[in-house]
């Protein structure tokens, strides 16, 4: 689900299917009989070429314009390294974000949300706040067709780490995608729904904050995504 990939698949086929009219528009200039451009036509598929370039214009379009999306993304991301670092309550972050989704989700989507009552930690609440949105709006996404949509929340610290699990009762992560959820330009959302961009910048984020981020299927069903970071010494 690579955009590039996409508008390169399309290009290649309109490559072939302009080779198709050329030949065929040879024989019409070398001025072939009736008969052998309605064979020709028929040997080139040319009703089919008509038929199928709508589809293929319009996906072009639609991938072009996902690549634009993911240039976009990559030019906040590079704003959003030029934050300041602090030291801040990671639980209001936490909050701030999950309030934000679920107030502007398209469905009931139910949030629990159990946090310590204060996680300082040092760096950019701007970018971890970002993370936490991205990761909200994943789960609000993968629940969308749940009869009850609900993320848990949680947090605790462990020693000098501030730990926080994401866990929705959505349909999961395919064990195949398992291994790719944090590369760039990968999603399993629908083309056109998503940049393939939002767990990898979160990797990245949590990483150049001195933090983990993983991803795994939970026992009791859905996805879940724990985050570790160092707390503020």
């Amino acid at each position: 689900n690579n955009p590039i990939s996409f508008i390169l698949g399309n290009v290649f086929s309109l490559q072939r299917y302009l080779q198709r009219v050329e030949n065929y528009l040879a024989l019409v200039h070398d001025g072939a009989p009736p008969e052998a451009l309605a064979e020709a036509r028929l040997r080139l598929r040319l009703d089919h070429i008509m038929q199928d370039l709508p589809s293929l214009l319009a996906g072009t379009l639609e991938g072009a314009e996902r690549s634009r999306d993911i240039v976009d993304a990559l030019k906040r991301f590079s704003a959003a390294d030029r934050g300041e670092e602090s030291v801040f309550d990671l639980a209001e972050v936490v909050q701030r974000a999950v309030h934000w989704v679920s107030k502007a989700a398209s469905h009931r989507f139910e949030t629990r949300v159990d946090l310590p009552a204060t996680l300082p930690v040092k760096g950019s609440p701007g970018q971890l706040q970002q993370v936490f949105i991205n990761l909200v709006q994943n789960a609000a996404d993968a629940t969308a067709k749940h009869v009850a949509p609900r993320l848990e929340v949680s947090g605790r610290i462990d020693g000098e780490t501030a730990e926080l699990r994401f866990h929705d009762n959505g349909p999961g992560i395919p064990p195949e995608a398992l291994s790719k959820i944090f590369d760039p330009f990968f999603t399993t959302k629908p083309i056109g729904k998503g940049t393939g961009l939002g767990l990898s910048i979160s990797y990245g984020i949590i990483e150049r904050h001195g933090g983990h981020l993983s991803a795994a299927n939970h026992p009791l069903g859905g996805a879940e995504f724990v985050l570790r970071l160092p707390l503020a010494g």
